[in-house]
């Protein structure tokens, strides 16, 4: 069973979630910005139109291709972040729209930073492995939308070879430091999802599948547990929930608090077969895997004095010590969610009120 992310980086999966953006760059791109990257492709030079020129010619180089496969080595939970996206399209600093630079409206703007690709390489003598990237992800989905919007062949764009900036880390503590620290400077602000699937690298929990996760589990900390429920789940979920994992690790990972607050009796049980129970874990993460997103379905078609999030977190605790034949939490009702806001705003009133 793979792992939600180790596959390849393109912007043809995350349709539902990129849409919009492709609509307004249909919309937004001239006609002499078509032909100049259509023109820089035919040449393999479409780097020279979206990046800065490095200094010297041993810059270290990747083709689209490869970039696109580096999610191939990267199985940590990472959610695609739209904004960041449209950023690099039409922001400040935009390629399609660049309020900031100085050059012309029909020109391409560069971004200014290369991606940042990080290798393993545990020993001086071994070849560097396995390249993943610690900056430059979404990059790569906006130089690819660019292309795809200019008319350029899938596979021409593929070929396009790109500057990136390489570099080597010793062992999982360094890799999760450059990952964490690359994404410091970007334009977007990592999801806790993200650092907390690093933080179990640093563990040594294998989080590539669900079979090594379950199987090195137990090198986390009491206070990870929950992380790993969580990211368990994001592999096991549909293919039509992998545009929400980050919100569901979220649900996951606080309903099994919230689960193991209950009471003692709670807690010591869920610890216990974590600790214990391989097969156990497995079916747990397997069954918040099929239910989470039906349960995101139902409640955002439910009208409640209550929270989306707050209800799928109740019913994913449910459905957490129910599996441990746990007693449920107690919940407040939709009415009694209503008095509780009513009750706060009359009080809140008041207060006002004695201002005016």
């Amino acid at each position: 069973m793979s792992a939600l992310n180790a596959r390849r980086y393109d912007f043809r999966q995350e349709m539902e979630l990129l849409s919009p953006i492709l609509e307004r760059a249909q919309k937004s791109l001239s006609e002499e910005q078509k032909i100049t990257i259509q023109s820089a492709c035919r040449n393999h030079r479409f780097s020279s139109r979206v990046q800065f020129l490095p200094m010297g010619e041993d810059q270290h180089v990747m083709t689209m291709q490869d970039l696109s496969d580096l999610g191939l080595n990267d199985p940590g939970i990472q959610g695609t972040d739209w904004k960041a996206i449209d950023r690099l399209l039409f922001g400040n600093y935009g390629m399609i729209e660049h309020k900031r630079l100085n050059i012309g409206s029909d020109s391409i703007g560069r971004i200014g930073e290369r991606p940042l690709i990080v290798y393993f390489q545990p020993d001086p003598d071994d070849e560097p492995q396995k390249p993943a990237n610690a900056a430059g992800r979404h990059r790569n989905l906006a130089w690819q939308i660019l292309m795809h919007v200019a008319g350029v062949d899938w596979t021409l764009a593929m070929e396009q070879p790109m500057w990136v900036d390489k570099t080597i880390a010793r062992n999982k503590d360094e890799f999760s430091m450059l990952m964490s620290l690359a994404n410091g400077s970007e334009s977007r602000k990592q999801p806790p999802a993200e650092l907390k699937s690093y933080d179990l690298t640093r563990r040594n929990v294998r989080i590539d599948d669900l079979d090594r996760l379950v199987s090195t589990r137990l090198a986390a900390t009491q206070g990870q547990f929950g992380d790993v429920i969580a990211t368990g789940t994001t592999m096991t979920i549909k293919p039509d929930y992998a545009d929400q994992a980050v919100y569901i690790f979220d649900r996951v990972k606080t309903s099994w608090t919230k689960a193991s607050r209950i009471s003692h009796e709670h807690k010591n049980r869920m610890v216990d077969a974590f600790k214990t129970d391989s097969s156990q874990i497995t079916k747990l993460i397997q069954t918040l895997g099929e239910q989470v997103g039906s349960f995101v379905d139902e409640e955002s078609e439910r009208n409640s004095a209550k929270t989306i999030r707050e209800r799928v977190n109740e019913r994913t605790t449910d459905t957490i010590c129910s599996f441990f034949n746990l007693c449920s939490g107690e919940w407040s009702n939709d009415q009694e969610a209503a008095a509780k806001a009513l009750a706060n705003l009359s009080t809140k009133q008041r207060q006002l009120e004695a201002f005016v």
